[in-house]
């Protein structure tokens, strides 16, 4: 506790010292004289453009950046939306099975497996690269589950736990994606 307070005190003697310096030095620049001129020259007219084009450009280049990388943002994030839609409906179809099951999930199932692959090109294409190593490890699961008919019937409860786990796997990535 003692030291704390010697600390402490010391720390406050140094910033004491330290705020004298700075006001005797601000105090040194305000005693000299200021000129004023009321003339224009060529180098402060210059100055003025150089200074007001440099801001123009720096302004135009920063919002076209932003305005491309949002879109490319979300063509990743429509794609990981269908995707989720898409792992949805076939959560829907085994938690409300009827019928003939495998004929309703193989549609579905296929076309989440053209869906992510459409997803790995648009990521590769935007030239951030977003890890879809979960997701794709996820969906192998989740398809392996989906598409094994030697289980009859389907085991749909691992179906379901695969596929919630899927979506929660997109939406991490969204949000990652949107973090960047």
């Amino acid at each position: 506790m003692g030291q704390n307070q010697v600390v402490r005190g010391f720390l406050y003697f140094v910033g004491l010292i330290f705020s004298f310096y700075i006001g005797f030095l601000v105090a040194n620049l305000f005693s000299e004289k200021f000129n004023y001129s009321a003339q224009i020259t060529l180098a402060d007219i210059s100055n003025i453009l150089v200074t007001s084009l440099v801001t123009i450009f720096a302004a135009w280049y920063l919002s076209k950046k932003l305005n491309e990388d949002r879109y490319a943002k979300e063509l990743a994030i429509n794609d990981l939306k269908a995707i989720e839609e898409n792992i949805s409906s076939v959560v829907d179809k085994a938690h409300n099975p009827g019928g003939d099951i495998i004929g309703q999930l193989m549609p579905l199932i296929n076309q989440l497996h053209h869906l992510l692959k459409r997803l790995e090109r648009t990521c590769a294409i935007n030239g951030k690269k977003v890890s879809t190593d979960r997701i794709m490890n996820s969906f192998l699961c989740f398809y392996g589950c989906a598409t094994n008919f030697e289980d009859k019937p389907l085991n749909l409860d691992l179906i379901i736990s695969y596929g919630d786990d899927l979506i929660v796997e997109i939406r991490g990535t969204i949000a990652a994606i949107n973090k960047m």
